[in-house]
Order: C-alpha cells, then sequence, then structure tokens
C-alpha cells in the first residue's frame, strides 16, 4: 500500500501540473504555438539533461544487470503487445485500425512514464526507464511506420534508422558512456543539467494539459469506440504486462518501470504520425485526449492492484 501510496501523490501532483497547463492555455498565456515551442524545449533539451543526469551515478554490475534487464523485457512486452493488437483489432470499415493499434502499442512513456517514475524510484527509475524509451524508439521508427504508413516503396529502411537519432537517444549513448567508464561530470556542469532535467515534471504535464486543452474533450468523450480502445490501452495492455513481468523480472524496479511506462495513455506520437501518413489526425487526437484523462483514475487504481505481483 505504500508503493500505491506514493505513486498516488506523484499522480496528484501531476494533475496540478496537467490542469495548470490547461488553465494557461485558456487563459491566453500560452497559445498552440508556444506550446509546441515548450514541448521542443522538453523534447531536445529537458529530457536529455534528465536521462544524462540519471547516469551520473557510481557502476555497479547490479545496475547494468537491471538496465539490460529492462531491455529485454521491454522488447518482450512490445511484442506481446503488437501480437495481441493484431487479433482484437483488426482492419474494419469506417475505423482507421493502424490509428487505433498505434494508440495501443505506443504510450506516452516520454512525456508521463519519465516524471512519474522519476517521482517513485528516483535517478535509478528513469536509468531503467531509458531503455524502455530506447526499445520504444526503434519499434517506433521502424514498426510504427509501416504500421501507419501502410509499407510499400515510399518507406525506406534507411529513412527510419535516421529517424532513430533523436535528443533522447543520444542522451542515453552518452549517459551510458559515462556510466561505464565512471566518469563523473564536474559539478559546474552537473549541477545545472540536473537542474535543467528537474524541470521534466512540470514542463511535460503543463505541454501535456494544453495539448489536451486545444482540442474539443467534450465531443470525444460522445463517442463509445473511444472508451474502447482506451481500455484495451490503459486496463488489457498494462494487465498483460503485469502478467509477464510476474513470470519473466526478478527485479521490483525494472518491474515497476515497465508497468508504469505500460500502464501510460497513447502518446501524442499517434497524432504526429497519423498527420504525417494521412490517417484519421482527429482521431488519434480523441485518442490521446481521453485516454490522458482517464489514465489520472486508471494508474493509481491499476498500480494498487498490480504493485503486489511486482514483488
Amino acid at each position: 500500500m505504500e508503493m500505491t501510496a506514493v505513486i498516488t501523490e506523484k499522480i496528484m501532483e501531476m494533475v496540478f501540473f496537467f490542469f495548470l497547463g490547461a488553465v494557461v492555455l485558456k487563459a491566453g498565456i500560452i497559445d498552440s504555438e508556444a506550446n509546441k515551442k515548450l514541448s521542443n524545449v522538453l523534447l531536445m533539451v529537458i529530457s536529455p539533461a534528465l536521462i544524462i543526469s540519471s547516469y551520473q551515478m557510481e557502476f555497479e554490475p547490479r545496475l547494468l544487470t537491471a538496465l539490460l534487464l529492462t531491455f529485454a523485457l521491454s522488447a518482450v512486452s512490445f511484442a506481446v503487445t503488437i501480437i495481441f493488437c493484431h487479433f482484437v483489432l483488426p482492419p474494419k470499415p469506417g475505423t482507421d485500425s493502424p490509428v487505433e493499434k498505434m494508440a495501443v502499442i505506443y504510450s506516452n512513456c516520454g512525456f508521463i512514464g519519465i516524471p512519474l517514475i522519476n517521482g517513485i524510484l528516483g535517478a535509478e527509475g528513469v536509468f531503467c526507464m531509458t531503455a524502455y524509451t530506447t526499445v520504444f524508439n526503434i519499434l517506433v521508427w521502424t514498426h510504427g511506420v509501416l504500421l501507419m504508413s501502410g509499407g510499400g516503396t515510399k518507406v525506406r529502411l534507411k529513412d527510419m534508422w535516421k529517424n532513430l537519432v533523436t535528443p533522447a537517444v543520444v542522451a542515453v549513448i552518452i549517459g551510458l558512456f559515462l556510466f561505464l567508464t565512471g566518469i563523473r561530470l564536474p559539478e559546474v556542469l552537473a549541477s545545472p543539467i540536473a537542474s535543467v532535467g528537474d524541470m521534466n515534471t512540470p514542463v511535460a504535464m503543463i505541454v501535456a494539459g494544453a495539448n489536451l486543452a486545444q482540442g474539443n474533450l467534450l465531443e470525444s468523450l460522445k463517442k463509445v469506440r473511444v472508451y474502447y480502445i482506451s481500455f484495451l490501452k490503459l486496463l488489457v495492455a498494462p494487465v498483460l504486462t503485469t502478467l509477464l513481468l510476474y513470470f519473466l523480472s526478478p527485479d521490483y524496479n525494472v518491474s515497476l518501470t515497465i508497468f508504469v511506462a505500460s500502464a501510460c495513455p497513447a502518446g501524442a506520437m499517434g497524432t504526429m504520425f497519423a498527420l504525417r501518413y494521412n490517417r484519421d489526425s482527429n482521431y488519434a487526437s480523441e485518442l490521446f485526449a481521453v485516454s490522458t484523462l482517464l489514465s489520472l483514475v486508471t494508474i493509481p487504481l491499476l498500480s494498487a492492484a498490480a504493485v503486489p505481483f511486482l514483488r
């Protein structure tokens, strides 16, 4: 119960920033363009700083083992979810099946997962989460592109792999190098990098709240299909992941990290890919908005049920 209470407390802190983001946008303090730029600052500067800072710890074989275990189990978790979606979300007239599969498979593990696990487990949690996000980036720019584009000759493998060179992936490489070699950044660099990284939670949730406020949430809440996809994303997929971790993971921190990432709502990447590959971007935005709102309730409730199975 203690860990569930911590998760609930962190969710409530994030809810505050989430609604603050909605308020500042509705009040005209920022607009959609400013929020887009703030999102870029988060992705290009703040999150990489948090990742590098999380790797600034003494090398321990236990930590390296946890990192590799997270990477392997994350890959298995994604594979199970992809197979699951293949059967429960087949192509159906009147629905955009790739958009739905994208929403269920690829969570908002960067914007919500990283700040949440940082609040629960601290630097070691972020350390493990980088392995999950690395698998996420590899798959979203390969499987995700093929899924949303429908494959075909216009999608080249070379172009997909070029997209993997993101600030977050570069930060993981830098951080891993520093961790394995035992190099510690001088305080004059480590302190400001850590301070920038500490901005991740409030900025991520303000951006998410402002994004949500830009859409017509009331109309989205009237669509039954949106609730079905949110049910698959927020409840079924995390439950499958929990069962997988129960049988395969011997490390609690690794299990909790992967569980939190899987319990996060649909990611904004679905909307971006829908726009890029001429899918139903409005539907993708609705899935993002409704699942994000519902996750404020489902994550703490599901955590209460799942945490005993992760120990």
